[in-house]
């Protein structure tokens, strides 16, 4: 054989390969960016920036749970046993309002129509460029999420997907497993990679000191925050009346909040949230809940693997509240409205600034 046959072969071969290899990757569809799961093959649910774009756009639901971290270990199958619905979890640990937000507008944009969407809404991501991404959490997989057909390249030919998802795939299919794909129970779930205890909330705290200077509200943060609610939080449930957008505040332990009224932050993260609520308030498929005067749960430091970040039975928890109220019809004391905004804000603004945070250090 000639060398420039030889060349040839090897050329045709490596092709070949690729083609092989990218016609699996298509076929198995590991991220679900073409289709729904194929109901002979096995999926396991792992990547978030990965696989929750065609989760959401491709799967059978008519609920949404999504938020961060803070909404990782939600039960969808407790909230589709409170709502009666078929629900999907798709959270972004570590995100900011905007890809929270993207995620939903491939929902609708893709023929869906959730009864539900339930959302954490972080405090600490409340005044945040409305364009922000959160990229040192992983690279954002725009050749997913965009209508570009060229640079599906980098998924067909894509190592991790190939080697992590798709040879799996296969190997399960050979062995005669049965298909499915992992539970949203269990896909995000964290709760047991954790040790939730007070010593490792405090971290060595001490004390807790009254604030030196208390920091003012700026014309920047203000619209910079309006930006994000208007652009991130509210869009959606004007475009979509049909949908009810179940939104809470989370409740955040009283560590956190006795950090920052130390640091003097206090006052002015009481006035963006306020504002984020009054914008909320407009529309009336917007449910908003604040679980910040549940004491009995945030000052329990043992519930808490950081400051912020609850056990997996505050989830639960959170899902019965709302769900009294959205369902059976309660009253809430946790849930927001036009008629005790002011009601609700003042209580909060009194407990906040007077609670006696040592009492939370042993």
């Amino acid at each position: 054989m000639s060398g420039k046959k030889w060349f040839a072969s090897i050329i045709i071969m490596c092709l070949a390969a690729l083609l092989v290899l990218s016609g699996c990757v298509f076929w198995t569809d590991p991220f679900f960016h073409y289709r729904s799961p194929r109901d002979y093959f096995y999926y396991d649910l792992e990547e978030q920036r990965y696989q929750n774009d065609g989760i959401t756009r491709h799967f059978d639901y008519d609920a949404i749970i999504t938020g961060t971290s803070m909404c990782e270990n939600f039960s969808a199958s407790e909230f589709d046993s409170v709502f009666g619905t078929n629900s999907i979890k798709v959270t972004f640990s570590g995100a900011t309002y905007k890809e929270i937000e993207e995620n939903l507008k491939a929902s609708f944009n893709s023929g869906h129509s959730p009864k539900y969407i339930l959302r954490g809404l972080d405090y600490s991501l409340l005044v945040r460029d409305k364009d922000e991404l959160r990229l040192d959490m992983g690279q954002y997989p725009d050749y997913l999420t965009n209508k570009n057909p060229f640079d599906d390249v980098k998924y067909l030919l894509n190592r991790d997907a190939i080697v992590n998802y798709t040879l799996p795939i296969l190997l399960r299919y050979l062995k005669g497993q049965e298909g499915g794909h992992t539970s949203f129970d269990s896909y995000s779930y964290t709760a047991n990679r954790n040790t939730f205890d007070s010593a490792v909330v405090l971290n060595g705290r001490t004390s807790f000191a009254d604030p030196v200077t208390i920091n003012e509200a700026t014309e920047d943060e203000t619209n910079m925050l309006t930006g994000n609610i208007e652009y991130n939080v509210i869009s959606m449930a004007k475009e979509h009346p049909e949908t009810t957008f179940l939104y809470f505040f989370p409740p955040y332990s009283m560590d956190y909040f006795g950090i920052i009224r130390e640091e003097g932050n206090l006052s002015k993260e009481l006035e963006y949230k306020r504002q984020a609520i009054d914008m909320m308030l407009e529309y009336d498929n917007i449910h908003v809940y604040s679980f910040t005067m549940a004491t009995d749960i945030t000052t329990d430091l043992d519930r808490y693997r950081d400051p912020a970040h609850y056990d997996e039975d505050v989830n639960s928890w959170i899902i019965q509240k709302i769900g009294e109220c959205e369902v059976s019809g309660e009253e809430s004391e946790y849930r927001i409205t036009k008629d005790n905004v002011e009601e609700y804000s003042a209580k909060e603004k009194e407990l906040l600034e007077n609670f006696d945070y040592n009492s939370l250090i042993g």
